[in-house]
């Protein structure tokens, strides 16, 4: 998986809310969904150029982070793939066992 910073960024960023909406009792199918490239960049990134977000969320769609949906040559719906999810939540579970060893070999 190659992403760029900003890819990535966004990417955390919709996990994140995705993360608060599960939080909230949201379904799952429904928590993963954004929208539209419009929405995302008004309701997440309104310093970025919507034509950088489209850009950002092709990227992440062709590295199947996102499954997004297009028409009239821009993203109609974008939805958090299974794929992202699981990587996301298995990378966190690795930080957090990793920073647990750390510490653990300092505490006597």
């Amino acid at each position: 998986m190659t992403l760029t910073k900003d890819a990535k960024s966004i990417l955390y960023t919709l996990y994140k809310e995705y993360e608060k909406r599960r939080k909230r009792g949201t379904p799952r199918a429904q928590a993963k969904n954004f929208g539209s490239a419009q929405l995302i960049q008004k309701d997440f990134f309104p310093d970025i150029l919507l034509e950088d977000i489209e850009d950002f969320l092709r990227e992440l769609s062709r590295n199947d982070f996102l499954d997004n949906l297009y028409a009239d040559g821009t993203v109609y719906n974008c939805a958090l793939s299974d794929n992202a999810i699981a990587i996301i939540e298995s990378q966190a579970k690795e930080n957090l066992l990793s920073i647990a060893d750390f510490i653990s070999k300092f505490i006597p």
